[in-house]
């Protein structure tokens, strides 16, 4: 019987919380950066050229802000010899604009295969390879830290919760902190620095130290191995912006870095028929998701898709999502 009260207060507790995280009324925030994140791999991947697409978002979109990977795999992809000419040609087509970037360098970055590994630095032992994967670092901060474009960092993207997704076997997590460490040597004008983690699959805790803010993750529907569609829709816009409340109390600010805005397949997307694609994304989803990220109240939010925006417009005969986004980014 003395149990019943512990059991009693712990419900409590538990509804108390559930209570602040679901319970609430929406209303819009629009005054918060609005970005994207623009990949020239995924761009080619889809058969458009990188950087007219890339070129189209600045200039038709009007979008000023950018995530762009510096992929180690792209830069360095022969052990010493290091290729700037993509990473320039992005950097300055935005710089040109007045726009600006988070450079996210690491093993760990956005999109498939999640962990871009030269195969020559595969081929070393574990510590040839973290010294080799500095080295890379050290080369990027060198020649990008100087850069007017340039906002911010992110080290790695999701290297906690989520290091062992995609092709890791090579991945090691420990490393972030090591690369923090060094950029702050490095970087003569203190850029703040980031990563990332997954905004519904994480408790946004137990980071990398030294960071100065979080990026977490935004999906709205999803395709998993038991569901072709399984929707986040239990929840809400202030779930994000509440969680962020309470973590920020134990950790750094939070922003989104990464809102889906493209279709999540089990398959190949650029292989996947249109039907399929539509079933986790359409338009109609498009300005859900707009709309549902103008009702997060956190400073900044990137969205995650615009290759798609341009391969449908450009490939599949489908312009109205990239017509949908140039009503956001141009209200």
């Amino acid at each position: 019987m003395a149990r019943q009260p512990i059991v009693t207060s712990i419900a409590l507790i538990v509804a108390l919380f559930a209570a602040y995280l679901f319970v609430g009324w929406p209303r819009t925030y629009p005054h918060k950066i609005q970005g994207i994140t623009w990949s020239v791999p995924y761009a080619g991947y889809l058969g458009i050229d990188p950087y007219q697409g890339l070129q189209a978002t600045l200039d038709d979109l009007g979008v000023r802000y950018f995530r762009i990977p510096a992929y180690w795999t792209e830069v360095e992809p022969q052990a010493g010899s290091f290729t700037w000419e993509g990473l320039d040609r992005e950097l300055g087509m935005i710089q040109r604009r007045g726009g600006h970037v988070i450079l996210s360098m690491g093993a760990k970055q956005p999109r498939w295969p999640e962990c871009w590994i030269p195969g020559w630095a595969k081929a070393l032992s574990s510590k040839e390879r973290a010294a080799a994967q500095l080295t890379y670092v050290r080369e990027v901060v060198k020649r990008y830290a100087p850069h007017p474009a340039l906002l911010s960092w992110q080290i790695e993207n999701e290297p906690t919760f989520f290091s062992s997704f995609g092709d890791c076997a090579f991945y090691d997590p420990a490393i972030a902190s090591q690369e923090i460490t060094l950029v702050r040597q490095l970087d003569a004008n203190h850029h703040p620095i980031t990563t990332t983690a997954s905004g519904e699959m994480s408790t946004w805790l137990f980071q990398p130290p030294g960071i100065d803010s979080l990026g977490v993750s935004v999906y709205r529907v999803v395709a998993n191995a038991w569901f072709d569609r399984w929707s986040y829709g239990l929840i809400p816009p202030w779930f994000y912006h509440r969680k962020a409340s309470l973590v920020s109390l134990f950790t750094v600010p939070i922003f989104v870095s990464e809102f889906q805005m493209e279709p999540w397949l089990k398959s190949s997307v650029r292989d996947a028929d249109l039907a399929t694609q539509f079933r986790t994304f359409d338009v109609q989803q498009m300005k859900k998701n707009f709309l549902y990220a103008q009702e997060i109240d956190l400073p900044s939010v990137y969205f995650w898709g615009a290759e798609w925006w341009y391969w449908m417009k450009e490939k599949k005969g489908h312009p109205e999502f990239w017509d949908e986004a140039k009503k956001f980014f141009h209200p």
